[in-house]
């Protein structure tokens, strides 16, 4: 169903995305046909700035290349978007703020920071929301239905920035440098960096864990001097930064999905034409679908990769049902304190959509 589904979204991004080289006088790059959209003269530079390391194959950089890549060649060059990657620009809480004051065009920031303005996003992070990665963008995929149209309202609505898409969704990690982890009893004692935005604190310490907050630029000598003994991060980025280095021990919870929303300023958008502000939507929509290809193909190669350097493991899939069913009952008050944080249009479409109603 899933390939049938994207089968149908390709051609229809496909007709759309040639519909929008209409008419209009622009000046096409040499060798190129196609038309800019009408009525832009001179190029536009935006900045784009993220966490992932930049690389082609980065699970949260290909995505963002996809749509940096379809935006420069529908737009015929006559829109730049200059990618700052593996936070250059600061840390995601300064990268929302600077979106935030139009100093910052573009951000692709995680949607629990992205909360600490718009709560209703916490709904990305409720623990254990959803079974595999395929009922993940089912549920949040581009205009895919009322949950989607909850995001973006919070944002769009509030008049401070523009929510346009998701991206690099892969579950969350656990990782730690003192032992194997399995259950909430084997939480106890250990410290783990969380981002910022409440529901991470609150998903550890409902297991049993201590936290902290250190900056992600400041975490692998936080993890190297024992300041946190773990944290969170998404396997592929646990294997990008090289916290190998300093943590042996990795548990595939999937209590959480890594959610990082395509959020533009004010500023960027009001300096688009409508042609263009479609064209951003389809860009967006293309590389999302990037994105999940993506991301499911090599969520067995990171196992590996870590395994290929010395970390202990344990996959989701070689958890009991029963160290499963403890870690939900331990965060399980979480989601009656979130109702109300959320609101309720994202909540009831959460809970409807997974099954819980």
């Amino acid at each position: 169903m899933k390939r049938i589904v994207a089968t149908v979204l390709a051609l229809t991004m496909a007709l759309g995305l040639a519909a929008c080289g209409g008419g209009g006088s622009s000046t096409p790059a040499p060798g190129d046909n196609s038309e800019a959209p009408a009525g832009r003269t001179e190029v536009l530079t935006l900045k784009l700035g993220a966490l992932g390391s930049g690389r082609e194959d980065d699970c949260q950089s290909y995505p963002i290349n996809k749509f940096i890549e379809i935006v420069e060649e529908k737009t015929n060059g006559m829109i730049k978007i200059q990618y700052f990657p593996n936070g250059q620009l600061g840390g995601e809480p300064e990268m929302l703020d600077q979106v935030l004051s139009d100093s910052l065009d573009i951000g692709v920031l995680s949607a629990n920071v992205l909360a600490t303005v718009w709560p209703e996003l916490y709904a990305y992070n409720l623990p254990f929301a959803f079974d595999d990665l395929e009922q993940l963008w089912d549920i949040c995929g581009f205009e895919a239905g009322p949950y989607y149209d909850a995001m973006k309202g919070a944002v769009d609505d509030s008049g401070l920035a523009h929510f346009m898409s998701t991206f690099s969704a892969e579950f969350r990690g656990c990782q730690n440098a003192k032992r194997p982890v399995r259950s909430p009893a084997d939480f106890k004692g250990l410290t783990f960096r969380v981002m910022a935005g409440e529901v991470f604190t609150d998903i550890f310490q409902s297991l049993g864990a201590s936290t902290a907050t250190v900056t992600f630029a400041e975490l692998y000598t936080g993890l190297q001097q024992g300041i946190v003994d773990g944290e969170d991060v998404g396997l592929s980025m646990f294997y990008d930064q090289k916290f190998y280095e300093v943590e042996k021990f990795a548990t595939q919870f999937n209590i959480t999905a890594t959610i990082n929303a395509l959020v533009i300023s004010n500023g960027a958008y009001d300096k688009l034409s409508a042609e263009e502000i479609e064209i951003f939507r389809q860009a967006a929509q293309e590389a999302e679908k990037a994105s999940y290809d993506h991301v499911s193909e090599f969520v067995d190669h990171y196992v590996e990769q870590c395994r290929g350097v010395g970390v202990n493991v344990i996959t989701h899939d070689e958890l009991t049902e029963e160290e499963i069913q403890a870690c939900k009952d331990a965060v399980a008050p979480m989601w009656e304190k979130y109702e109300s944080i959320v609101g309720e249009d994202a909540y009831n479409a959460l809970m409807t959509l997974t099954g819980r109603v």
